[in-house]
């Protein structure tokens, strides 16, 4: 009855407007081909509009799901429209279909009805989960091929300037195309988080609100170097003489701070840190926690910025050294890498197989945003927020730079976890970025596990 109605008001405008608007007549083969098929949010209407030089384009008119008219034009140069403005699914909404002219007259109108599908605001709470994560919670959803509209996500939390329970926002962001996995560590934590997910369209309008409550806190235990065994399967670069090694993994010095004190005392080739290649990427780093256990991070961490001059292959350092290093810390540093876990022989498991828990997919060419914009640079250090390191005091009073691959949450036990490194960071030199690291050399200079408290 309203779509009756709806359709007597838009003819009655056309009636009123009486024959100066409706200036001419459509050839019959014009009205062909139009058709409609529902997508997220809207319908796409198909047409085809042979060559005229009476008829300059088409156009289609009806309302949206708030009573707002949408008029739409289309010409030659495309034979579709996307008719949005919808939220759940609907059928048979009225519209009216014209030809017009370049002298923007319009041809008498043309009734047609078509019908839509969820759109991305709606459908993202089909297939959302809210899980309890490391310090926080994770979200997983999935999302239709046509999207739009936005997603922003709250906790339940303390509000700072009042003192008193609030929602406290924790990311707004664009519904992504096929979906996303995120997860977040919250400021305040507590032992039960309730999280709340709404969305919107593209017009600002909210359009649905699920609440998740008692999701319990997860929280780990840092597991101590004789608590787990690790293995490289490719080539480890052990000179004492450098003070490169395994051993230097596990020594405690999360910030390089045993390096930045041999530069000060002119043994500034002693670098107290692990590196391994040539040849690392796609290699094999396994952690055998010794009994199955549920994983919750692996850290690797990087020097602090000391500000050093990198030995390079024009230098005078030792070669080793020069071809280790080429004189950009940052592209030894990984970009992409990928953390997963088994319970079968890590060594020769099919990586498929095994679960993945992080995963790490960064552009090289970023590094001014990725988790090692703060780590040791001699030319290009000086992002918003960076500082050169240059006192035992400064070290103390900066934060590791580290890479937190926190473990995607499902509860399940594993006794071996592997982490794969497929790319290092790329380096402006010379206000260029360039792949600096041909020979596949990867380094971090303090390895943690943890895994989840008992």
């Amino acid at each position: 009855m309203k779509n009756a109605i709806l359709l007597f008001l838009i003819f009655g405008l056309f009636a009123c407007n009486s024959d100066e608007n409706i200036g001419f007549d459509v050839p019959v083969e014009f009205r062909k081909d139009l058709s409609f098929r529902p997508v997220p949010g809207g319908a796409v209407m198909n047409y085809y509009l042979p060559r005229n030089p009476e008829v300059a384009g088409i156009r289609v008119r009806y309302n949206d799901v708030r009573g707002m008219e949408m008029v739409l034009s289309g010409t030659y140069l495309s034979d579709s429209l996307l008719l949005l403005g919808f939220n759940e699914k609907r059928e048979n909404v009225p519209a009216l279909v014209t030809f017009f002219n370049d002298r923007g007259e319009e041809s008498s109108p043309m009734e047609f009805t078509f019908d839509t599908e969820d759109s991305a605001p709606v459908s993202f709470f089909d297939n959302l989960k809210v899980n309890s994560f490391w310090g926080g919670f994770s979200m997983m959803y999935s999302s239709p091929e046509v999207v739009s509209g936005l997603v922003h996500v709250f906790y339940l939390g303390t509000n700072p300037l009042t003192q008193r329970p609030d929602t406290i926002l924790v990311m707004t962001s664009p519904i992504v195309e096929g979906g996303d996995t995120l997860n977040f560590v919250l400021k305040q934590t507590s032992e039960n988080n309730t999280v709340v997910v709404r969305t919107e369209d593209y017009r600002g309008y909210r359009v649905k609100q699920q609440i998740f409550e008692g999701l319990p806190a997860l929280y780990m235990d840092t597991l101590k170097y004789g608590d787990f065994d690790f293995k490289f399967t490719g080539k480890i670069i052990e000179r004492e003489e450098y003070a490169l090694g395994e051993k230097y993994l596990f020594d405690g010095d999360r910030k390089g701070e045993v390096f930045y004190r041999n530069k000060n005392t002119n043994a500034k080739y002693k670098y107290a840190t692990f590196a391994a290649g040539p040849g690392a990427f796609g290699e094999r780093f396994i952690i055998d926690l010794r009994k199955e256990k549920v994983p919750a991070a692996v850290r690797l961490y990087a020097y602090l910025n000391y500000y050093t001059v990198w030995p390079t292959t024009s230098g005078s350092a030792p070669a080793l050294l020069k071809e280790l290093w080429n004189g950009a810390y940052r592209t030894r540093l990984p970009c992409k890498v990928a953390l997963y876990g088994t319970n079968e022989n890590p060594e020769t498991v099919n990586l498929s197989s095994c679960v993945r828990l992080f995963r790490l997919d960064y552009n090289p060419n970023s590094w001014e945003s990725s988790w090692a914009k703060f780590t040791d640079d001699m030319n290009y250090g000086f992002v918003d927020g960076g500082k050169i390191i240059s006192t035992i005091e400064d070290i103390a009073a900066t934060d590791p730079v580290c890479l937190d691959m926190r473990c995607n949450y499902t509860g399940d036990s594993y006794r071996y976890l592997i982490f794969v490194i497929e790319d290092t960071f790329n380096y402006p030199r010379w206000g260029v970025l360039r792949e600096e690291n041909p020979l596949e050399y990867v380094t971090f200079n303090e390895l943690e596990v943890s895994v989840k408290a008992e």
